[in-house]
């Protein structure tokens, strides 16, 4: 019996490396470890959940593809539901950019024996990035993937131990993206730019608003200019 991936998921499966142990933070329903064992991607997965029903779903599905014997499932909060050093590949999908990054915070040590995190905020872009290189990690690769009228970013990271110099604009929209020329790139931007917009509008009625202006509206001429660049 084969699992089909499309759009998002496939394009965070396809970013992980041929590994011993696949660790799926926040699994929902076991999708991609099921996929990642049965394409030969992963020896065994772990599928964790902080909540018992995506525990129970993930169980259903890995009995229904019959991988019982190499993919456990575990109920906890982020990292903590692995041992030091058990997963090479670490995958946090589907959750607020904010969350992902406090899940590395409190599991670092983790994070950094891991050959490879792959994540898939889905906002705030800029603080993932932002922990990764504070932390020292090279995002040594960057992916566009489109559903319906939404884009989503993967980003695949390791540790490397080397201090990372950015500019602000950077950790949103990674250098990777720019310099693979992503084909989704220039719809990423103008998305951001109409989201910008509408954040400036709610701003112009707001008092005390002078600085939360100014940083979006710097922000908004970074898309636009690299906009005209693409």
């Amino acid at each position: 019996m084969n699992l089909e991936l499309k759009g998002r998921l496939k394009l965070i499966a396809d970013k992980v490396p041929e590994c011993n142990t696949a660790a799926d933070i926040g699994t929902d329903h076991a999708y991609l470890p099921i996929y990642l064992v049965k394409q030969g991607r992963c020896q065994r997965a772990v599928a964790s959940d902080v909540r018992m029903g995506p525990v129970q779903v993930a169980d259903r599905n890995i009995t229904k593809y019959k991988l019982n014997e190499h993919i456990e499932t575990r109920l906890g909060s982020g990292l903590e539901t692995l041992k030091n050093g058990e997963a090479d590949s670490i995958i946090i999908a589907g959750m607020g950019g904010t969350l992902v990054s406090e899940l590395l915070e409190a599991d670092t040590e983790k994070a950094l024996s891991a050959k490879a995190l792959i994540l898939q905020p889905m906002n705030d872009l800029d603080i993932v990035r932002k922990w990764l290189y504070d932390h020292k990690f090279d995002i040594y690769d960057e992916e566009l993937a489109a559903e319906g009228n939404k884009i989503y970013c993967v980003l695949a990271a390791r540790y490397d131990g080397m201090d990372k110099k950015y500019q602000e604009f950077q950790l949103h929209v990674g250098g990777k993206l720019i310099n693979n020329r992503d084909p989704l790139l220039l719809a990423y931007c103008e998305m951001k730019v109409r989201q910008i917009n509408r954040v400036l509008g709610q701003l112009e009625d707001m008092e005390d608003n002078v600085r939360l202006f100014d940083y979006y509206n710097s922000l908004k001429k970074d898309y636009v200019k690299l906009i005209s660049e693409l």
